[in-house]
């Protein structure tokens, strides 16, 4: 009788600590899904930006969009890309401003070793697609950089960023 007295003391104190770790354990956060490039604190991860700077680097900016979805199949806006044409260089190159249909896909956690805020899935994969003329950079079938290729997207030329990562330098 004793012996079941203490096994049941056992189990019930098991049972409890088990309860109380679980109270403890922080409840998972929603999942955001963010473009996954360029997070600083200016730039702050976010669903749905109206204004995005896809270079890191004010080179390349997607301004004035409206997402007509963002979720975990991807999203799908419009907009305006304003970019520089950095020729002869940076510093005296044009800008660019042209119309743009984006697409951004496959969304992934960040590395758990970074600066990147909890509870974002950051897509992967964007398109940025020009409709109405394209930047003179902009050549289908050609690669500008690793994880950077100009394609064609329904019929329109585009440049494809794929196996973003994002940088988060909040900091």
């Amino acid at each position: 009788m004793l012996r079941a007295l203490a096994l049941s003391v056992t189990v019930a104190a098991i049972a409890m600590s088990n309860s109380v770790i679980a109270a403890a354990d922080p409840q998972p956060l929603p999942t955001t899904y963010a473009i996954g490039k360029c997070i600083t604190a200016e730039q702050p991860a976010q669903p749905e930006p109206e204004r995005f700077d896809y270079n890191c680097d004010s080179t390349g900016v997607l301004q004035d969009m409206v997402w007509t979805s963002w979720d975990a199949k991807g999203a799908k806006g419009e907009g305006t890309d304003d970019s520089l044409e950095c020729q002869p260089n940076c510093a005296q190159g044009t800008r660019l401003t042209n119309p743009v249909v984006v697409h951004a896909w496959n969304p992934q956690p960040a590395a758990s070793s970074s600066k990147c805020p909890r509870g974002f899935l950051f897509y992967t994969d964007m398109t940025i697609a020009y409709p109405d003329g394209v930047p003179p950079w902009i050549k289908p079938d050609t690669t500008w950089d690793v994880g950077t290729d100009f394609v064609t997207v329904d019929g329109m030329p585009a440049v494809h960023f794929s196996g973003m990562k994002p940088n988060c330098r909040l900091f």
